[in-house]
């Protein structure tokens, strides 16, 4: 059985009360499903485009990756969209269904310590078509994954994650590098 811990950041551009970024976790007996939305821009206009994510994820949380990416874009029409990245743990088999689309970002190591970097498709969902790739990550007892919107910047991503023990220790890591010129989202992750 796959035991998941998590800790998770999130801080508005410029200290302001309203972020343009949402995240998302749910644990459930077959999965554990993180996601993190960036509305395109800052402020209340961006955070209506991010606060789709959560709703269709809550709601519809039992489906594949590429359907609710399609889902939220469906959703996300007439508004100023947002990117979003979908990580989806499933214990039975030891994969990680994953899928982003815009500028939220994910590394993850494994056990023998190699970092995997799957590359985000470039634009946004905003209710246009778009195809979904998703990509099939197998993972080992002992690996660590983390998602960041693009007011995080990681400059040594393997390190990152190799040198801290702990879920959270990978946030507290992280935290002091946050410079708020944008709105600041991650999500750490630890399996084992």
């Amino acid at each position: 059985m796959t035991m998941i811990s998590s800790a998770v950041y999130r801080a508005a551009k410029q200290h302001a009360t309203v972020a343009g970024d949402a995240y998302f976790e749910k644990y459930s007996e077959d999965y554990y499903i993180c996601s993190i939305a960036d509305g395109l821009g800052s402020g209340e206009m961006a955070q209506q485009s991010a606060a789709v994510m959560p709703i269709i994820i809550e709601q519809y949380s039992d489906e594949t990756v590429e359907r609710l990416m399609q889902r939220c874009n469906t959703a996300l029409k007439g508004r100023r969209g947002a990117a979003i990245a979908i990580a989806k743990v499933h214990y039975a088999t030891q994969q990680i269904e994953y899928s982003s689309i815009g500028n939220v970002q994910m590394y993850m190591v494994n056990e023998n310590d190699k970092l995997i970097y799957p590359i985000p498709q470039a634009g946004f969902l905003s209710g246009r078509h778009q195809v979904v790739k998703t990509d099939r990550i197998s993972y080992q007892a002992i690996s660590r994954f983390f998602m960041h919107s693009d007011g995080i910047t990681i400059r040594r991503p393997a390190e990152l994650l190799k040198n801290n023990s702990s879920a959270d220790a990978i946030i507290q890591a992280v935290i002091p590098t946050v410079d708020f010129k944008d709105d600041a989202t991650m999500i750490a992750v630890e399996l084992t």
